[in-house]
């Protein structure tokens, strides 16, 4: 946090927060996207600005998280039906919830757990999703190919997610 002073006011600006949550299980390959994202990017980003956390298999976003997050990046494997290595980008309340669907997130607790937090008014003021179609769900610690050689483009995506919501406050703080 960083003060500011005027000659008529001292006001707090605080920078975002921002975190990047990796959900998915290391042993079961392309399971395990999100948290293979998240043990490269941490060495890439300023932990002072931006909260990297590995959120396993069964992330309970509500003891995870404060209710104080700006941004809020979840990556994983995402079961929509496409070819294997396909990048999906969205925000939770453009989900199909339709129970015949063949949308698959962690059976989609992260979603019960992100309604929750808004019943209790903790919700990230910005969430989105980023997700891999996977092609392998086996025991076995190495993604496939075809998810691994996407592994730079979610990166870039996290990234840029994250330029994103830092060059927002940039222009809050012009206004």
């Amino acid at each position: 946090m960083e003060y500011t002073k005027s000659a008529k006011t001292q006001t707090l600006r605080r920078s975002p927060v921002i975190t990047v949550l990796g959900i998915g299980n290391l042993l079961l390959k392309d399971e395990g996207i999100g948290v293979h994202l998240v043990q490269k990017l941490a060495g890439m980003v300023d932990s002072t600005k931006v909260n990297i956390i590995d959120a396993g298999t069964s992330p309970d976003l509500i003891s995870l998280l404060d209710g104080n997050i700006d941004k809020l990046i979840l990556v994983d494997a995402v079961k929509a039906g496409h070819e294997p290595g396909t990048i999906y980008r969205f925000s939770p309340d453009k989900l199909d919830l339709d129970p015949t669907s063949h949308f698959s997130l962690h059976e989609i607790g992260v979603l019960d757990s992100l309604n929750t937090m808004s019943m209790l008014g903790r919700l990230p003021k910005s969430t989105v999703i980023i997700g891999i179609e996977p092609k392998t769900i086996d025991f076995g610690l190495e993604l496939s190919p075809e998810v691994g050689e996407k592994l730079p483009k979610i990166i870039d995506l996290v990234l840029k997610e994250i330029e994103e919501a830092t060059a927002m406050e940039v222009r809050n703080d012009n206004l």
